[in-house]
């Protein structure tokens, strides 16, 4: 950094603070880091509460600062200012989405304003064993969520309609998704926009799913909770089917299945994305699926074959035709897909941690897509 990181929000809307505090914090505080330490402008309904459970090194109080003004018509920018000051700082660093008022106002105030470049903080590009061991956990409640997924799966009829039947009601895709939602939170995590989608719906990645759930089609469903505490996410998509699926079926989803193991095999340090991805369309187009994401609708593989992930569902790098690097110690998501309204749409998703020669797979869930 050319100058110290200056952060003005609440752990909600900015992962970058969460990271820095290590606890969340649900009203704005401002935070000044320097590459090493951290010094945090904190009101007193927070300060003795942070200084027990957060990894801010040194803690200065909103009110005495607001108090030392003399003016009971003090704004945020005259605090910030006046707590800017006491540190000596002329020139600060913030990020892209630092409030333009408060930026403006700052360099009224003679403060030199530096627009980072990077979107998060470059060191949480690479995860700590802690980080990686709150990841585990929500990857343990997914595990268990899907083993549930599969119990429902497994115990559901079908009606005369070609509809699931669970516990003598209609499995919807919205039913499914609240039993999920539910049953992760009382594990520790918060799961939301959960993606149950059968058939055409499946065909779009982002369609959240509606209306009930049918036999013999593909089932995607795409979860990516955080646990409560930390914030640290999981994402993980498994695609079933309930009933018989026809060889054209079968033959998707294998394609699917022998991309994802290749990619893996393919992920460790010093590795660029885009060659991984190439070697997945070569793949795709050898078993005749060919792919367009400029045709109405889209098909094939049309979105980038993983992300990296932590406090942030979606994190650097990127594993697409870009020219992002792996390096051992980054969490990323393997997940290829494949999308034919004539078949319906399947996409398979784990989570590794990236070695430098060998990654290893985060998310031990069975791959068992087929449920009678």
């Amino acid at each position: 950094m050319d100058a110290p990181l200056l952060i003005f929000s609440n752990t909600k809307k900015d992962s970058d603070l969460l990271y820095l505090i290590g606890t969340h914090v649900p009203d704005n505080i401002a935070i000044v880091f320097d590459g090493r330490e951290s010094i945090a402008l904190v009101s007193a309904l927070e300060i003795n509460r942070l200084k027990n459970t957060s990894k801010i090194n040194k803690f200065v109080s909103w009110d005495i600062v607001k108090s030392s003004l003399q003016s009971a018509k003090n704004t945020d920018f005259d605090i910030l200012r006046r707590f800017l000051q006491d540190l000596k700082l002329k020139a600060i660093c913030v990020k892209q989405d630092f409030p333009i008022y408060l930026a403006d106002q700052l360099r009224s105030a003679n403060f030199e304003i530096i627009v980072a470049g990077f979107s998060i903080l470059p060191q949480r590009l690479i995860k700590s064993d802690g980080e990686i061991s709150e990841i585990r956990h929500t990857i343990d409640i997914v595990r268990q969520t899907f083993a549930q997924v599969e119990n429902i799966l497994s115990a559901a009829s079908i009606n005369g309609k070609n509809e699931l039947v669970f516990e003598d009601e209609i499995l919807t895709s919205e039913r499914l998704r609240a039993m999920m939602e539910t049953f992760c939170y009382q594990l520790g995590a918060i799961a939301d926009d959960t993606i149950v989608a059968c058939g055409i719906a499946a065909c779009d990645p982002h369609n959240l799913g509606y209306g009930p759930l049918k036999a013999n089609k593909f089932i995607l469903i795409d979860f990516f909770p955080h646990l409560k505490t930390s914030g640290y996410y999981a994402d993980v998509s498994r695609t079933f089917i309930k009933g018989k699926p026809t060889k054209e079926q079968t033959n998707l989803y294998n394609a699917v299945k022998t991309t994802h193991d290749t990619a893996i095999d393919m992920a460790y340090g010093g590795v660029q994305g885009k060659d991984i991805m190439v070697r997945t369309f070569e793949y795709f187009e050898s078993k005749g699926y060919k792919s367009s994401n400029t045709t109405n609708p889209p098909h094939g593989m049309f979105h980038s074959l993983g992300h990296g992930f932590g406090l942030d569902i979606h994190e650097p790098p990127r594993i697409g035709m870009c020219d992002d690097m792996l390096q051992a110690g980054m969490v990323v998501t393997i997940e290829p897909g494949l999308y034919y309204q004539s078949i319906g749409g399947v996409r398979i998703e784990d989570d590794i941690l990236v070695g430098n020669q060998s990654s290893k797979i985060l998310t031990q869930i069975p791959h068992n897509w087929v449920i009678e």
